[in-house]
């Protein structure tokens, strides 16, 4: 037997602070509620659990911006509906102002009335905004709905929700005003005619009328073309715009030198500008037009007669057409925001639930635990004592 090494006393001093240890770490689980509380606790568990919680965290900023995109969608809804219910009033007044039973003064009470609607709607247009962006001006915008650089939902807006864009598309017509000159005649071509994109065809016996308006003076020179059937193509527009682009209008006694006219030698000179001129489709009397022909501007000085509000009801139409378009864009970009958000949702709780069975404590294990290791620990301080006693033994030895 030795005195000077107590083996036994050493070997459960070991496991005493190996159970301390143990036990301090149990402590410091149940006191914080995670499993990992340090990169010694778990490595590759702490690896997967912070990337984890990266993406999670990810994912319910995306939630966050499809949330502030939905505001910004429903802003922009809430003001086009407010047009919508315009266009209809506007549409309303103009059959009242087409029938024959409205007097002139009615007409113009009514034309004021829907010069003040239209001022309003384009005040809608202008000033509908979401933290100082213009919603309303066709632009387009594109929302991060997701954690990935590519997880965008866009919105594209075909047009402005306002008077000089609304109503204007539809079966619109432009020409291009190209001149020669001769000796004593200068002809003014229409160069082609083309349909806009709002589209349109061609039937027979319609008509279309070029008038081409001098920049000088109030000279106006105009061609008319009817269609016949032999001039439709199968698209309806390309056989009539190779015909009406054959089309000339000789001015006569031109001053070459300014491209003018002089008509009896009275008339003042008049200069025409090649570029585009103004184009009609008698057929349908909306072509060319937009909502803006309606406003206190172009309409100031102008009666507004049966023919007109009857012309204007077809444009109102294509307007309210145009709006809907822009509100059904808005619309399914919302229902496609608002999926998009539901489904993040559902990854974020799925991954929180994945990074909590890493890093989260189980207390019923954990507690469990906890009380073994607390047992073991006051054994070993047992033990430890018994080891110290054991040496006294040799005292007997030596008696």
């Amino acid at each position: 037997m030795i005195i000077n090494t107590n083996i036994s006393s050493l070997t459960a001093q070991e496991a005493s602070k190996n159970t301390n240890n143990t036990l301090s770490s149990s402590l410091e689980k149940l006191s914080t509620g995670l499993k990992i509380n340090k990169a010694s606790d778990d490595a590759s568990g702490l690896a997967i659990a912070d990337k984890l919680r990266t993406q999670v965290t990810s994912i319910n900023q995306g939630v966050a911006n499809g949330n502030s995109a939905v505001s910004l969608l429903q802003i922009a809804d809430k003001s086009m509906a407010e047009q919508s219910t315009i266009l209809d009033t506007i549409k309303a007044k103009l059959i009242q102002a087409s029938t024959d039973t409205t007097s002139a003064e009615g007409r113009e009470a009514i034309k004021n009335d829907v010069q003040k609607l239209l001022t309003q709607l384009d005040n809608i247009a202008e000033q509908t905004n979401y933290n100082g962006m213009d919603l309303l001006n066709g632009n387009s915008f594109s929302f991060q709905v997701g954690e990935g650089a590519t997880d965008t939902i866009v919105a594209k807006p075909s047009s402005a929700s306002n008077t000089s864009s609304l109503g204007s598309a539809a079966n619109n017509l432009t020409a291009t005003l190209v001149h020669t000159t001769g000796a004593n005649t200068s002809t003014a071509q229409v160069d082609t005619i083309t349909f806009g994109d709002g589209g349109g065809t061609w039937a027979a016996g319609d008509t279309a009328s070029v008038q081409i308006k001098s920049a000088t003076s109030d000279e106006t020179y105009t061609y008319s073309y009817t269609v016949t059937a032999a001039d439709i193509a199968a698209d309806g527009t390309t056989a009539v715009e190779n015909a009406v682009g054959t089309a000339m209008i000789a001015l006569i006694n031109v001053d070459t030198a300014s491209h003018g006219i002089t008509a009896g030698g009275t008339s003042p000179a008049v200069t025409l500008t090649a570029g585009t001129a103004d184009v009609r489709y008698e057929n349908t009397s909306s072509v060319g037009k937009s909502l803006s022909g309606l406003t206190s501007a172009n309409l100031a000085n102008d009666t507004l007669t049966s023919a007109v509000a009857k012309d204007y009801q077809t444009v109102v139409d294509g307007a309210i057409d145009g709006l809907n378009s822009l509100r059904s864009e808005f619309g399914s970009t919302q229902n496609q925001v608002e999926s998009a958000v539901r489904n993040l949702m559902t990854q974020s709780t799925n991954l929180s639930a994945a990074e909590s069975i890493i890093r989260d404590v189980d207390y019923a294990e954990e507690s469990a635990n906890f009380n073994k290791q607390n047992i073991i620990s006051q054994a070993g301080s047992y033990a430890i004592s018994q080891a110290n006693t054991v040496q006294q033994n040799v005292l007997k030895l030596l008696q």
